[in-house]
C-alpha cells in the first residue's frame, strides 16, 4: 500500500464514520461565568476552557484555549487549511483566526445591569448609602463613654511624607456585590471613622463591613474560615469566642518583623460574625489610625469581649 493508497483508505474510514457530538462553547461561557460569581473579589479565579474540533484531510486537530479570571471570551477560532494535491507534498497547514470578540459565544451577556438606575457599583445618594453612614453612626454611638468618633485630617509623619493618608479619614461607602436567586441584589456597606479619647493626643481607628446574604462567604465552613475570607487582617491568630449562643471569630494580628511597611495591618483586632441567613458583619479596630500620621492612642477603644459582642448586634444586620 502506497502513500496514496493509505490516505484514501484514511478518508473512507472517516467519512463512514458518524461526526462527533456537537459541542455547546456557550454552556461551557455561562458556566464559567456562574462559577466566578459564586466565588468574590477581590478572589480571582480561571475561566472554563473551549475545545473546538476539527478534522483536517488526514488529521484531526484539537486546539484548546484557556483563560485567566479577566480574560474577555470571545468567538471560535476559525480553521483554514492549505494544501498541495502533488504526491510528495507536505500535509496540509492550518492557520488559526480569531473571530472578533463582538461576536460572543454567550448571546444572552449584556453589559453589567446596575440596581436602582445607578451608573456603577456605588450607590452616592439614597437609602443604601445612608444604610453605611448609619451602620458608622451606630458603631460610634457604642464606644465606652471616654471615647469619640471623630472625623479628622491627616497630618504629615515625619520623614514619611508618602505615607500620608489623603483626605477626610470618615468615610463611608455603600457598594453593590452581585445578583443571586435570580435578581436578588448583595450589597457590602463598609465605614471607617478616627476614634479620639478625652484627655489624650491619640487617634485610634473603628471599622466595619457588613456583607448582606448571598454574599461570598457562603461556602465559609467555620468561622475562621470565613475570617480568612475577609482578608481585613493578614497572617492573624484566630481563635472562636461564643456569644450568647452565637459564634465569633477574634482575629488578632500578628506584629511584622520584616520592618517593611506594606507589610504592616491597618487594624490589630477583627471580630467576625455570620448570621444564620448568611449576612456577614465585621468590626476592626486599632490603636494608631496607621498612615496618617497621627499619635497612637494607648489602648483598645474596645476590649475584646466588648468587640465580640457588639459584632453580632441585630443593628449591624442590615439588608
Amino acid at each position: 500500500m502506497n502513500e496514496h493508497e493509505l490516505k484514501s483508505a484514511l478518508q473512507d474510514v472517516m467519512v463512514a464514520s458518524s461526526p462527533p457530538p456537537p459541542m455547546s462553547p456557550a454552556a461551557a461561557v455561562a458556566a464559567g461565568r456562574a462559577a466566578q460569581r459564586r466565588r468574590n473579589t477581590a478572589w480571582a479565579g480561571g475561566v472554563a476552557g473551549v475545545a473546538v474540533v476539527a478534522i483536517a484531510v488526514g488529521a484531526v486537530l484539537v486546539p484548546q484555549f484557556t483563560g485567566g479570571g479577566n480574560t474577555q471570551v470571545g468567538g471560535p477560532p476559525v480553521l483554514t487549511t492549505t494544501a498541495s494535491s502533488e504526491p510528495g507534498s507536505t500535509p496540509p497547514s492550518v492557520t488559526l483566526t480569531e473571530v472578533p470578540p463582538s461576536a460572543s459565544l454567550d448571546p444572552s451577556y449584556t453589559k453589567p445591569q446596575w440596581p436602582s438606575g445607578q451608573t456603577d457599583r456605588t450607590a452616592r445618594s439614597g437609602p443604601r448609602a445612608d444604610k453605611s453612614v448609619q451602620a458608622l453612626n451606630d458603631l460610634g454611638a457604642a464606644l465606652p463613654p471616654t471615647f469619640q468618633a471623630v472625623d479628622k485630617q491627616p497630618v504629615t509623619p515625619p520623614g514619611d511624607p508618602g505615607s500620608t493618608w489623603y483626605g477626610p479619614m470618615r468615610y463611608t461607602q455603600s457598594q453593590f456585590e452581585d445578583y443571586y436567586d435570580g435578581g436578588k441584589e448583595i450589597w457590602e456597606y463598609m465605614g471607617t471613622t478616627p476614634v479620639t479619647q478625652q484627655g489624650t493626643s491619640g487617634v485610634g481607628k473603628l471599622w466595619i463591613l457588613v456583607l448582606t446574604k448571598g454574599n461570598r462567604f457562603a461556602d465559609a465552613q467555620s468561622p475562621c474560615e470565613a475570617a480568612e475570607a475577609a482578608w481585613a487582617i493578614r497572617n492573624g491568630e484566630c481563635a472562636v469566642r461564643t456569644v450568647a449562643g452565637k459564634q465569633v471569630a477574634y482575629v488578632t494580628a500578628v506584629p511584622a518583623t520584616t520592618g517593611d511597611p506594606n507589610d504592616r495591618n491597618d487594624l490589630d483586632e477583627v471580630a467576625i460574625h455570620r448570621h444564620d441567613d448568611g449576612t456577614v458583619v465585621v468590626i476592626g479596630q486599632a490603636k494608631e489610625f496607621y498612615r496618617t500620621g497621627h499619635p497612637a492612642l494607648s489602648g483598645q477603644p474596645f476590649t475584646a469581649d466588648q468587640l465580640a459582642t457588639l459584632v453580632t448586634d441585630a443593628k449591624f444586620h442590615l439588608d
